[in-house]
């Protein structure tokens, strides 16, 4: 329902009335709201409209009844994907339904498109009896917007419709079915988006964020206020009370707690990391306004989403809701919900302020093992030193005759012999009831040569005689 459909003036002149009197409650408020409030369908903001223009989506409808023989077998693989992406990224949604093999209701003649596996029932809970708006517009405007890119080719929601092959300009219309899908939304697929090949289903699937994301958490931390683009409060705005001069940065704003399987009122933090690692998750309460002792809180972080539950008026400031491992960049947030399911006590409020996420630093690296000592070797007993031996008597050596400049003993020295070195080098109305079982949920070498001395060179004959002597006294003493 749109409070837009009401008039203005009127209201305010009666709240102003009621209130200056004393005498209206928070259940009176609302009552009035929803009595001066018309229901109205689907309204399609301006900028959704002019982005639907933009898209093109051939329609293919599931042809002629002829029973369950033409049925397909079951969901199309595309469709359960979409299916089960839509439940994270749209946490209002209290289920989805899917294949029916069945007949238009109404028409006879020609088969639902639930019966080809190519239509979702997307439950949204409804707000006194009428659609909330508030809940359900968020997903079908979503999906008119990316239409192309996922391959929607038609939605109903809330008496309206918009399908993506009419031109651009009357896209959108008046549904004038049997059921006026107030508490679901109906959307179809393409065939290309049933069998995964559109661009959608290849892309990162990141899970919408309204308007953009001015926060980014850094490697050392960070906090995400209720002020900040990445929070986002959902449910009847009538319920979230704005707060001044408290909370953290301050602001903050709280609704009431009640017991209900479906949350009417929940906020969203969405976080976008700079790195990915450990963090601490922490959420600011204030006790004066947030008071109910069992408050929800979902972490949706790295693929997987762990809820906890928290008395808020336990205390003042953060309170830690653990740690967790979260990945690098978008897709992953905290939750908090106003619903409970035990009974909850008159007055009790929560809380949506801000959340802080702390790094948890790694633990410091074990010590290096040192090595072992080496062993000693055992003891040796020494080796007995040899006697010396006794010195050979030295052989008579012929008396030299110092007029021999040159003798056996005396030969020309050549130098050492040379060295050599080398090297190596992934159009229907009437909704299928929930409780049907269709619904649910890794070598060079080189040298040198040493130069001998030049020949010996004699200046005359004369000094001849003497050798010549010598060595024929010598041979004749070694005989």
């Amino acid at each position: 329902m749109h409070i837009n459909n009401v008039s203005k003036p009127i209201f305010l002149v009666t709240l102003v009335a009621f209130t200056l009197a004393g005498c209206m409650t928070e259940e009176e408020y609302g009552k009035l709201e929803l009595a001066l409030s018309a229901p109205g369908p689907w309204d399609i903001p301006a900028e959704t409209t002019a982005i639907g223009d933009t898209q093109y989506v051939a329609y293919t409808s599931a042809g002629r009844w002829v029973g369950e023989s033409g049925c397909a077998p079951w969901i199309t693989p595309g469709a359960v994907v979409l299916k089960d992406w839509l439940e994270v990224a749209f946490p209002q949604i209290s289920s989805i339904g899917g294949y029916s093999c069945r007949a238009i209701n109404g028409d006879s003649s020609q088969m639902s498109v639930h019966g080809t596996g190519r239509a979702l029932d997307i439950y949204i809970p409804t707000h006194a009896g009428e659609a909330d708006n508030d809940l359900g517009d968020s997903v079908a405007n979503y999906l008119i917007e990316h239409a192309e890119e996922i391959g929607i080719q038609y939605i109903i929601w809330d008496r309206w419709t918009w399908r993506g092959s009419r031109a651009a300009g009357s896209k959108d219309r008046l549904y004038g079915g049997a059921h006026p899908h107030h508490n679901h939304l109906h959307i179809e697929v393409s065939v290309d988006a049933a069998a995964m090949r559109t661009p959608w289903y290849s892309g990162p699937m990141d899970t919408p964020t309204l308007g953009g994301c001015d926060t980014t958490i850094a490697p050392d931390g960070g906090v995400v206020d209720n002020t900040s683009s990445c929070f986002r409060a959902f449910g009847s705005s009538t319920y979230w009370r704005d707060v001044s001069g408290a909370g953290h940065g301050g602001s903050l704003i709280w609704t009431n707690a009640f017991q209900n399987d479906t949350p009417s009122n929940w906020a969203r933090w969405h976080l976008d990391l700079a790195a990915a690692g450990e963090y601490a998750v922490e959420v600011a309460v204030d006790p004066a306004w947030g008071v109910h002792g069992a408050t929800r809180y979902s972490v949706l972080h790295n693929g997987a989403e762990d809820v906890v539950t928290v008395d808020q008026g336990a205390s003042s400031g953060w309170i830690r809701l653990g740690v967790y491992r979260f990945a690098a960049g978008t897709g992953q947030h905290v939750n908090v919900y106003d619903n409970a399911s035990g009974a909850v006590a008159p007055d009790q409020h929560i809380v949506a302020d801000a959340i802080r996420l702390v790094p948890l630093a790694p633990p410091p690296p074990p010590p290096a093992a040192e090595p072992p000592p080496a062993a000693e070797p055992p003891p040796t007993e020494p080796e007995p030193e040899p006697e010396p031996e006794p010195e050979p008597e030295p052989e008579p050596q012929p008396e030299e005759d110092p007029g021999l400049p040159y003798g056996p003993e005396r030969a020309p020295d050549l130098g050492d012999p040379p060295v050599m070195d080398g090297g190596d080098p992934t159009i229907d109305d009437d909704p299928f009831e929930p409780e049907h079982d269709s619904y649910g949920r890794g070598g060079v070498v080189t040298g040198g040569c040493s130069v001998a001395d030049g020949p010996i060179k004699g200046s005359s004959a004369l000094p001849i005689l003497p050798v010549l002597g010598g060595l024929l006294f010598l041979s004749r003493r070694r005989r």
